[in-house]
């Protein structure tokens, strides 16, 4: 592993202490670009992990021929290309997973051949905006693997011109009050508000995608228009209370790449078991990463129609359930469960943004307890809170102290 001392290291410290297939672990971003300035002298991939997101970058000839982050190749390269005019009726079947190649490497080789210009455009755009969400982590887990047998049939952008090019939108970046990172995800909070900001002509595609499932740099493509302008606007919003600018969600590390950066709680089976039913995905997702980090076992479900029978299956502690669904509402649900001689007694939440003394009072005349999600990033904290207190209440962990 790399030490930092507070300078940055030269190549030759880098190049010394770094050896194929090693993972280096909490490293600095500086240590990171040095790494990367050494291996690019050569061909093959340098894997990186940070608390909340995994790339694979291309290198060669002294810089960077192509960069996919995790989980996004697909339809990153997709809308990328779509916005240059190229629509595919299909996506071909891309060769399996390799540690030491590009997922999407042969699939974008090929339509390079065809439309070399425009692919140039596109490749250029998603690295640089791959490298921005990198400058703006701090701490990074990275793994070198050689590919020298990779034919490099990609323009190689010089790592040298792209650190300059994304240097001083960086700085751009961090005097934002409430947008931190390209990947952030935007929920409206305030629809009334955005309609007399953004008129009725642009109201429609900017509801549609501040539904929070749309990152930033997704709606800079919607709109056809630079991250850091879209940022800007989705700052301002933020300020004024009218959109929320989620915050990332930590991801689990894999055995590939080595422990995550910061290791939180494992879920064991020994730890109390909670089920989720809500039928907005985002909020299924933001829980199950939150609750399995505390150290809970999380399964999930937004049928509601169906949970009655998974939950008699999974046999949870408790169960969180949202109130305004479709089809069958969280009342509705709850009579079904209490209808169960098995679930009589089961400890049920009732969740929902609607905080009103009504909800709180038909809660309690079901016996479910009443927890009020959160409206804004700034009432996450809270929730947080209010969620974790009521769990070592009603569902300890192992290592909770009950006082």
């Amino acid at each position: 592993m790399i030490a930092m001392t507070g300078s940055l290291p030269n190549s030759d410290q880098v190049s010394n202490n770094l050896t194929d297939g090693q993972v280096v672990r909490n490293a600095t971003l500086h240590i990171l670009l040095a790494a990367m300035r050494v291996m690019s002298r050569s061909t093959g991939i340098l894997q990186v992990e940070t608390r909340y997101h995994r790339w694979k970058f291309l290198l060669a000839g002294g810089g960077l021929a192509l960069a996919e982050e995790e989980g996004q190749v697909i339809p990153t390269l997709v809308r990328k290309y779509a916005n240059k005019g190229i629509i595919f009726s299909r996506i071909p079947e891309w060769e399996q997973r390799q540690v030491n190649r590009p997922y999407c490497y042969p699939f974008v080789s090929n339509v390079f051949k065809k439309h070399p210009e425009i692919t140039k455009d596109v490749v250029r755009e998603i690295v640089l905006e791959n490298f921005l969400a990198l400058h703006l982590e701090e701490e990074f887990a990275f793994v070198w693997q050689p590919a020298n047998d990779l034919p490099i049939n990609l323009p190689v952008l010089p790592l040298a011109g792209l650190e300059n090019s994304i240097t001083n939108e960086v700085r751009q970046w961090q005097k934002f009050e409430c947008v931190h990172h390209p990947y952030q995800l935007v929920q409206l909070v305030d629809a009334a508000n955005l309609l007399a900001r953004v008129g009725n002509d642009n109201f429609p595609l900017f509801a549609k995608v501040t539904t929070g499932q749309d990152r930033i740099c997704m709606i800079a493509d919607t709109f056809k228009q630079p991250i850091y302008r879209t940022a800007l606007l989705l700052d301002k919003l933020a300020q004024k209370n009218i959109v929320s600018i989620m915050p990332l969600n930590e991801r689990r590390s894999d055995i590939e790449i080595g422990a995550s950066l910061s290791e939180p709680a494992i879920a064991t089976k020994d730890e109390p078991k909670v089920f989720i039913v809500d039928d907005s995905p985002v909020l299924l997702q933001q829980m199950q990463r939150l609750l399995t980090t505390w150290g809970y076992q999380v399964a999930l479900t937004d049928k509601a129609e169906e949970a009655t029978d998974r939950i008699l299956a999974y046999s949870p502690a408790v169960v969180f359930i949202d109130i305004n669904m479709p089809g069958l509402n969280g009342f509705d649900l709850i009579k079904q469960i209490r209808r169960q001689r098995e679930l009589a007694n089961l400890a049920l939440v009732l969740v929902t943004a609607e905080n009103s003394m009504t909800n709180n009072f038909r809660a309690r005349w079901a016996s479910c307890r009443f927890l009020a999600k959160p409206r804004s990033s700034a009432d996450t904290p809270k929730f947080r809170e209010e969620l974790r207190t009521l769990l070592r209440e009603i569902a300890p962990l192992s290592t909770d102290t009950l006082v």
